[in-house]
């Protein structure tokens, strides 16, 4: 922030100045800080926010100088609170004064006005306009001891504790009390005791009588640059930050907050033949800069362009161009990813229950198919797009994790889909994750929040994102005789919480390989691609229609997913039938239809809306497609439970003749040879019956009591 240069004030003027301030300053003829501290008397609160644009606007050199000298002129600010508090509220103000005069009670030899304003336990916080941020890598010796304002991601945030203002030591050998010495991070306590007993000093060892020292509780941070500030290549830059008294416990990891503080620099006792400083931020004041999506700052000319753009019938056809330009093909995979990026609102229950609205897309391809370089481009596409390689993350390193900081204590720290809220994460090579890790993003591709509980610390942080993710199939090429489950290493429970899974496959095709050549030799060889919008032009579509749009489905869009609903249950009706569409489809087809009556800046979906949605559900089902005894037809089974409807009806009638010959062998249980042979009698294949058996002793339902012999637990 800038103010213009005037000379300092001393403490009386500061307070003089100030309380003038908080009782006669006025916005839009309302007395706002008599008002405010009418408030703080109500609640029986200890803090006081001060907007400092008005400070600015009623008082430049008063601004000016706390903003230069905070800790000079806070003692002032403090004394001129109590003053006005006593003009509200004489009652309260005596409640103050009578904690302040303990506060010198316990201090002992208190000198000059600013000591005793100082233990005065009200707080003066400071809200900077928006605008006047420092970037977080800015920080610098300039900045030291004075009040500055960063918005940044709290990555880590510990538990509180006590933090001591006043510490007070007791002689263990006489009971004498001594007040300690108290630094910038630092105590020092008197070496031995100083009363005198009988003309001659006590000596004693002194030791902190926590219950006689005056303490506030405080909470330590990392604060780490926001992702879309972050120029390619560059590490995110960090910075530890103290949060007191009533401001602790409000941050949770993954937050992103707007703070006002005091940038201080101090010298470890370890490292005092240095000449580095370490640096903290003590935060005087913070709020949560949290959106559902990040908004870029839109000039008059920005929005006449969104405007032109919306009203293009062609619009969604030009996005899907300019999407990852320089991919080939995809066509229908970039649809399902801008739907993806633009999202659907979120719909909150009756009783509070929150169903989300980002939808969440799996690319399951060959080698060599573009996925990892589209998910790249995608990740530099929105404000808040974070990517991450399965394999090199672990499953707290998507989720959160408690970690121990340089002093040993626990601290908590956000994952990856806890800085993501609010945008979307993009996890490439899923597939090369551990199952352990695997299983930690559960709750968060559903729920969407991270629920952890470790080392004693019990969180639910907020995870509302979309999650794009790509991998390989499990034998290296896409088998169609093999069910989805079995192409793809992740299991079903993950599987089933994707709303669109697309198969890509590299097939020899003359035609196709010929344009696809030719496309690879023009962008790669020549650079040349021209597309009708550019990156920073869609960024800026996107985050408007987020946060401007929240569509609802009409009453013709609502009859066309309904049709489609009844019509694919009806294909499920007999038993050996497979499954095509479930309710958790139902409502993928909802965000998905919400999703296109926002890409055109519309608060209703209609019907075409509505078969958009449900011709890329049509694809996603043809992907799917298995090549069973009967032909290929497409089955939800094989994403629920990995198996399709047939192979569960086989393996139902396997169970049911494996039951039937243990009934007949009694306790030793039956020779699996026999077992095979009885199969292979009933027309079953001796694949089948090996998976049969493999599945059954890995869930622990059967085992071996001899060498060839089988029975139930």
């Amino acid at each position: 922030m800038v103010v213009e240069v005037a000379s300092m004030l001393d403490l009386a003027t500061i307070q003089r100045r100030f309380l003038t301030f908080l009782t006669e300053f006025r916005f839009n003829g309302e007395l706002v800080y008599k008002n405010r501290v009418n408030e703080m008397v109500a609640n029986k609160s200890r803090s006081l926010i001060v907007d400092f644009d008005h400070l600015i606007e009623h008082d430049r050199d008063l601004a000016r100088s706390i903003q230069l000298r905070p800790d000079y002129s806070m003692p002032a600010l403090k004394k001129a609170l109590l003053e006005a508090l006593e003009r509200q509220d004489p009652e309260y103000a005596g409640e103050v004064r009578e904690k302040a005069l303990k506060n010198q009670q316990i201090k002992g030899e208190v000198s000059g006005f600013a000591e005793a304003a100082s233990l005065i336990p009200l707080n003066v916080r400071f809200r900077f306009p928006q605008g006047s941020s420092v970037r977080l890598r800015e920080l610098g010796a300039e900045h030291v001891d004075t009040l500055v304002q960063v918005e940044a991601v709290a990555l880590r945030v510990s538990v509180s504790k006590p933090y001591l203002v006043i510490p007070v030591y007791r002689c263990v050998k006489c009971g004498f009390m001594e007040p300690g010495v108290v630094g910038l991070t630092e105590v020092f306590a008197p070496a031995r005791c100083p009363n005198i007993l009988e003309g001659d000093k006590c000596n004693g060892p002194m030791i902190l009588d926590a219950s006689s020292s005056y303490s506030i509780n405080h909470q330590r941070i990392l604060l780490q640059e926001r992702q879309e500030e972050l120029e390619s290549g560059v590490l995110p830059r960090g910075v530890q930050a103290m949060l007191t008294d009533d401001l602790v416990d409000k941050v949770k990891p993954g937050s992103r907050i707007r703070v006002t503080g005091i940038f201080r620099a101090y010298k470890p006792a370890k490292t005092q033949s240095e000449r580095g400083l370490e640096t903290f931020l003590e935060i005087n004041f913070f709020e949560l800069a949290e959106k559902d999506y990040d908004v870029l700052e839109l000039s008059q000319k920005d929005l006449e362009e969104i405007r032109r753009m919306a009203s293009d019938p062609w619009l969604k056809e030009k996005m899907i161009e300019s999407l990852a330009p320089g991919i080939y093909g995809l066509r229908d995979i970039k649809e399902a990813i801008l739907l993806a990026l633009v999202g659907a609102p979120p719909v909150y229950l009756p009783d509070n229950t929150r169903v989300r609205g980002d939808s969440h897309i799996l690319i399951i391809g060959d080698p060599g198919t573009g996925k990892s370089q589209l998910l790249q481009t995608v990740s530099k596409l929105v404000p808040r797009g974070i990517y991450t390689s399965g394999k090199g993350s672990s499953g707290v390193g998507l989720t959160a994790a408690v970690v121990k900081d340089t002093r040993g204590e626990f601290m908590l720290e956000a994952g990856a889909m806890v800085l993501a809220d609010g945008g979307v994460c993009l996890i490439d090579e899923i597939d090369k994750m551990d199952e352990s890790d695997r299983s930690a993003i559960h709750e968060a591709l559903e729920q969407q929040t991270v629920t952890i509980t470790k080392a004693g610390i019990h969180a639910t942080l907020n995870a509302r994102c979309g999650v794009i993710a790509a991998g390989n199939p499990t034998f290296g090429k896409y088998l169609r005789d093999r069910s989805v489950a079995d192409n793809i290493n992740l299991p079903p429970t993950i599987l089933s919480r994707f709303d669109l899974i697309f198969i890509v496959e590299d097939k020899p095709d003359d035609e196709r390989d010929k344009e696809l050549a030719d496309f690879v030799l023009k962008v790669r060889g020549q650079g040349q691609i021209s597309v009708p919008y550019s990156p920073d032009t869609m960024r800026k579509y996107i985050s408007y229609a987020r946060m401007n749009c929240n569509p609802e489905l009409s009453e013709a869009a609502a009859e066309s997913l309904n049709s489609f609903y009844i019509e694919m249950r009806r294909k499920s009706e007999s038993p050996d039938s497979p499954i095509v569409i479930t309710t958790r489809q139902l409502e993928g087809l909802v965000r998905l239809t919400k999703a296109n009556a926002r890409l055109r800046l519309s608060q209703v979906a209609v019907a075409e809306d509505a078969e958009s949605a449900i011709r890329l559900y049509k694809i996603f089902l043809q992907g799917i497609g298995v090549q069973t005894l009967t032909g290929e037809k497409a089955d939800l089974s094989t994403v629920y439970v990995g198996k399709t409807s047939e192979e569960l009806g086989m393996m139902a009638r396997i169970d049911v003749l494996l039951a039937k010959m243990l009934e007949e062998a009694g306790s030793e249980g039956v020779l699996e040879a026999d077992f095979k042979q009885r199969c292979k009698e009933e027309g079953f294949s001796e694949r089948d019956v090996e998976k049969f058996l493999e599945m059954r002793k890995r869930g622990g339902m059967l085992f071996e009591p001899k060498p060839g012999r089988i029975r139930r637990t």
